[in-house]
């Protein structure tokens, strides 16, 4: 064998090998890139399910829970076939199974009127406005009408609007039953001020502001200290631990919260 056909006889295979690496090496980067696209699907599914559930448990208008329901479902599915084919080994039903939250739904139950604390305030927040998100995003996609994505925006910031004045009120009502003057009054203007910021027009609104006003003025003046309605169903929030659907009420807490 001439030195030419040596060398060849010995590049050739070496090439090859060199060749399958690279291709390998870029098979691997574009698996790690779809593993990637399909965690960041399936952090947006947990985020929304998570949501979700509280909205179950602080509210009952069935209609845009079913709809937000339904984007949980398909977000899910859109992870799943975003996986690798040698990662997906498992279905989308049993990735998740809706049906538990069909039933929950359809029970209606969620009758919350103030929330625990200003933590659970801001937790509250931050969970409606990922549904905020998501109607917007399902309205581009033609999953729900502008005229519905506009209506269920109306309806959950008002819901909102008014657990925050009813909580932040019956924090108030609660210091002013134990005479605390100036918390209650900070209390009072908390509440107010959302009302007064808000930039939604509802028929309550300039009534709930003059209540407040109201109240404030009772503490300095020798008027009745307000403890009403509110502060019962503030402090029944208080003291149980769990919720009806076994969820624990601090959003903080280290248990998982499930159906």
């Amino acid at each position: 064998m001439s030195a030419i056909g040596l060398i060849v006889a010995i590049a050739l295979p070496v090439a090859l090998i060199l060749f399958g690496l690279v291709m390998a090496g870029r098979r691997q980067q574009a698996q790690q890139a779809q593993r990637l696209q399909a965690r960041a699907v399936k952090q947006g599914a947990d985020d929304l399910l998570e949501a979700l559930e509280f909205l179950i448990l602080v509210d009952n208008f069935k209609e845009v829970q079913l709809a937000v329901l339904e984007r949980v479902e398909q977000l899910y599915v859109v992870y799943q076939e975003a996986l690798p084919k040698k990662d997906n080994n498992s279905s989308a039903q049993e990735l998740f199974d809706a049906a538990p939250y069909r039933r929950k739904i359809d029970e209606g139950k969620g009758n919350r009127r103030v929330l625990k604390s200003d933590r659970e305030i801001r937790f509250a927040r931050r969970q409606f406005g990922r549904i905020l998100k998501a109607l917007n995003v399902m309205a581009r996609k033609k999953l729900i009408s502008e005229a519905a994505m506009m209506e269920y925006r109306r309806y959950l910031r008002l819901t909102l609007l008014e657990k925050e004045v009813d909580t932040y009120t019956a924090q108030g009502d609660v210091a002013a039953g134990r005479g605390d003057v100036i918390t209650a009054t900070n209390y009072y203007k908390a509440a107010k001020k959302i009302l007064i910021e808000f930039d939604l027009q509802y028929p309550e609104k300039n009534q709930r502001i003059r209540d407040l006003t109201q109240r404030t003025a009772s503490l300095y003046n020798g008027g009745e200290k307000k403890e009403g309605s509110l502060a019962q169903a503030l402090s029944k929030e208080i003291k149980d631990e769990h919720d009806p659907f076994g969820i624990p009420t601090n959003p903080n807490a280290s248990e998982k919260r499930k159906f």
